[in-house]
Order: C-alpha cells, then sequence, then structure tokens
C-alpha cells in the first residue's frame, strides 16, 4: 500500500474512531488517539503521539487515562520513558470494562438505594426508589451474564470470518435457568 492510501486510509480510521469516542461519551480525543496507536508497529511514547497527532501533551495524557481504564492500551516502562500500545484483544477488553462497571457503578448504586429505602417516608418517593432497585438489579444481572459470555468467548478457539459471524452466533446457545 502506498504512502499516500496509506495517509488516506489513517485519516479515515482516525475520524472514525474520534465520531465513536464523541458517541461513546468519551471524547473525539480518546478515539483519534487509538486509532493513531492502532497504525503503530511498535510501542510509542507519548511525544510520538504528540507529534501524530497534533494535540497537546495534557489532552493525550488525559486520553492516554481514559484508555487505559478500557483498558484499550498497553503500558510498558522501557527505563524512564513509557510507551504505549494498542491492545488487541477488544473482548478481553470489553470484558474488562463490564465489570469496571459493575463494580464501580452499578454495585454502590444497589447498596445506595437498598439503604436508603428504609429511611424515605414518602409512599409515592418509596415506590420510585424500590422500581429503581429493582432495574438496577436486572441491569447487575445483565452485566453478569454478558461478562461470563464474554468469557467463554475468550476461551473458545474460534476464528470467525465476516461472512460466518452471524453463523457462528446462532451455533452459540445462552440458556437462563430459573
Amino acid at each position: 500500500m502506498g504512502d499516500d492510501n496509506m495517509n488516506e486510509v489513517m485519516r479515515e480510521v482516525l475520524d472514525s474512531l474520534a465520531k465513536i469516542g464523541k458517541q461513546w461519551g468519551i471524547g473525539e480525543s480518546v478515539g483519534r488517539v487509538l486509532g493513531f496507536l492502532l497504525f503503530k508497529s511498535c510501542p510509542v511514547t507519548q511525544r510520538e503521539i504528540e507529534e501524530g497527532t497534533g494535540y497537546s501533551r495534557g489532552l493525550i495524557s488525559r486520553s492516554l487515562g481514559k484508555l487505559r481504564k478500557g483498558p484499550m492500551i498497553r503500558v510498558e516502562r522501557e527505563g524512564r520513558e513509557i510507551r504505549y500500545s494498542i491492545n488487541t484483544s477488544l473482548t478481553e477488553s470489553f470484558g474488562d470494562l463490564l465489570k469496571r462497571f459493575l463494580a464501580d457503578d452499578i454495585k454502590p448504586m444497589i447498596e445506595l438505594l437498598s439503604t436508603s429505602l428504609d429511611k424515605i417516608g414518602d409512599a409515592k418517593v418509596k415506590e420510585t426508589f424500590t422500581a429503581m432497585l429493582h432495574e438496577y438489579r436486572k441491569l447487575k444481572l445483565a452485566v453478569l451474564i454478558f461478562s461470563r459470555i464474554m468469557d467463554e468467548l475468550n476461551m473458545m478457539p474460534i476464528d470467525i470470518e465476516e461472512g460466518n459471524v452471524e453463523e457462528v452466533a446462532k451455533n452459540i446457545s445462552v440458556k437462563i435457568m430459573r
């Protein structure tokens, strides 16, 4: 692939990932930094990301922080330098993100709603709290189920080509027992 073609592909991918970053609420810069790392064959420094994206060091640092939480990137220290590369295991990253969402957001909210329920005197407000608590418990169940599915997918030896994704999905069964 020639340099012009590669630059065009890189621009399109970076623009698309920037748009996705904005839509997901993590920021265009996060998507663009992730896209930049996708095109690097070896780990890069923050300065190299700065030169490649035109972003300030502060914006890159914040973007890398968000990507670390994903964990969408790998971080390695070489002497005094920190180098960043893309984590190509998106399913593992997404599974980790789900588990962190469960621990950091869902469980604390369930705890807060549960402990607050007895302190509420107004019947209508109590009803609303109870309904919200029920919804968070359903969300917890959904995240737990989806996390297990992601864990199973990561352990399965699946080679998926674009044409047979739907076929592979049909062969995976999920059984919910009550």
